[in-house]
């Protein structure tokens, strides 16, 4: 397998590992440009046409090659022989065909996964990019392209590979600092994160730096990583002989660089964070190094949005789908998680549970639709009147539980009258129906009564019982 073939080969399973791909398969133009032929390919599949060969404009593959535009077929409920490229029919979820132009020459990029109905249009954005990446690698094998740039090609494709194969976010920083010296030389590297909605960012991961950069913040607009950051588009700074050139923050501490360029790390409308190499050579950073590092930042940006998703997927997953609020599940998987950022030395903590105690008969005697409502309305009253710091789970069907952070006891007992007040003797109107529940409480505080964060819930549930037990 030549060189060439090898860095294709790559960047085909790095499509289909983002893309959660069945098959991942790249099709080429025969001489006569009357049919389309299987290339380099990534497959879960037994039933792969390795033969295949498809006429231009027919089918999706066919289609996209001749309109050169991309053809998505969504929640899939055809035989997928429709597509010309498999012997037995499978069955697959979603498809997607991408026009790869390079020079005067078309190929196409087929995608198809049994893991979700459709792709996004954040997904279709990012497979349209790797067509990209895909026409430059074709147009590379092309006779006029030199064979030196095919060694730097290679190391670039594994490198994003292996960004992209990053299983959180703070792998993602630890990789970009890892940046081979063969590929952008430059000693002098640093990693900015800018969290959603901050006005602000933090220096995550950093090398080749004299000083400590951990504690240095960047505001948008301000030096070369937050006018990066502002603009969202790569900078490249000359820093001349006695001037100061602010890179983080004005008060950071003088480095000797005499250039630096900040690529910023991005997907759609979502800015990540910014990327910084830098160098004390005055040439140490070229374009041509920029148009490696956008490639690098496009990976970085990419495993970024997986990684994002992926959490996203998981935190959806356990919260209830009535009040939307996290179930006991998620309690569950993440109660070390939860007890790292809640327990602080010589801070109280509240366990307040409620249990409603005819939600049965509410739902029977009001119907399923007025009794969800009053959840979510219920729901709704606490967001309202329980200040934050405040965590709301759902334990079971009729058991909920408020952490309550930063008060004393003298605050929790009056935002208990309150509530008892709110809810117990005041029906809340559901689409015009007055409901009226009938509640028992129980409260437990860290440390006072225990340390440990299922502890302390059980003892909350345990004292409900305790006034069940009194009014019987």
């Amino acid at each position: 397998m030549t060189p060439s073939n090898i860095i294709l080969g790559h960047l085909i399973e790095l499509i289909g590992n983002v893309a959660d791909a069945y098959t991942c398969a790249l099709f080429t133009m025969e001489p006569d440009e009357k049919k389309l032929v299987l290339g380099e390919h990534f497959t879960l599949s037994r039933n792969l046409d390795r033969g295949a060969k498809i006429v231009i404009g027919k089918g999706p593959i066919g289609i996209a090659a001749q309109t050169r535009k991309p053809q998505l077929i969504e929640n899939f409920n055809q035989n997928t022989r429709i597509l010309g490229i498999y012997k037995k029919n499978e069955d697959l979820k979603s498809f997607i065909a991408l026009p790869v132009i390079y020079a005067d020459q078309v190929a196409v990029l087929a995608i198809d996964t049994k893991e979700r109905y459709q792709f996004s249009i954040k997904l279709q954005k990012i497979l349209s990019e790797f067509a990209q990446q895909v026409a430059w690698s074709l147009e590379s094998r092309m006779p006029d392209t030199s064979s030196a740039a095919q060694p730097v090609l290679q190391e670039i494709n594994s490198y994003c590979r292996f960004l992209a194969e990053s299983p959180d976010r703070s792998s993602v920083a630890d990789r970009l600092t890892q940046i081979p010296t063969s590929l952008i030389p430059c000693p002098a590297i640093a990693v900015t994160w800018f969290e959603e909605n901050q006005s602000e960012g933090r220096i995550i991961g950093h090398r080749g730096f004299a000083h400590d950069l951990s504690e240095t913040q960047v505001f948008p607009g301000k030096g070369l990583v937050g006018s990066c950051a502002k603009n969202k588009s790569p900078l490249l700074l000359q820093i001349h002989e006695g001037r100061k050139a602010v890179i983080f923050s004005e008060d950071e501490k003088s480095e000797d660089l005499q250039c630096a360029a900040a690529l910023p790390i991005q997907h759609g409308e979502t800015l990540y964070g910014v990327l910084l190499v830098g160098s004390a050579e005055p040439d140490g950073v070229s374009h041509a190094d920029l148009d490696k590092l956008s490639l690098i930042v496009s990976a970085a940006a990419s495993a970024l949005f997986c990684a994002d998703t992926k959490d996203r997927w998981i935190y959806d997953k356990n919260l209830d789908p009535i009040t939307g609020v996290p179930n006991h599940r998620f309690l569950t998987e993440y109660h070390h998680s939860l007890s790292e950022e809640v327990f602080k030395p010589e801070e109280s903590v509240f366990f307040l549970t409620f249990h409603i105690t005819n939600l049965a008969e509410l739902y029977q005697n009001h119907g399923v639709e007025n009794g969800d409502a009053y959840l979510k309305q219920m729901m709704a009253l606490f967001s309202k009147v329980v200040p934050s710091p405040k965590f709301v789970f759902r334990l079971s069907e009729t058991c909920f539980l408020i952490l309550l952070m930063g008060r004393d006891q003298k605050d929790v007992g009056l935002l208990k009258s309150k509530l008892k007040h709110l809810l117990e003797y005041n029906p809340l109107y559901v689409n015009g129906v007055s409901i009226q529940a009938q509640f028992q409480w129980g409260l437990s505080v860290y440390p006072e009564e225990g340390k440990e964060l299922f502890n302390l819930i059980n003892l909350s549930r345990n004292r409900l019982a305790q006034k069940k037990k009194a009014m019987a």
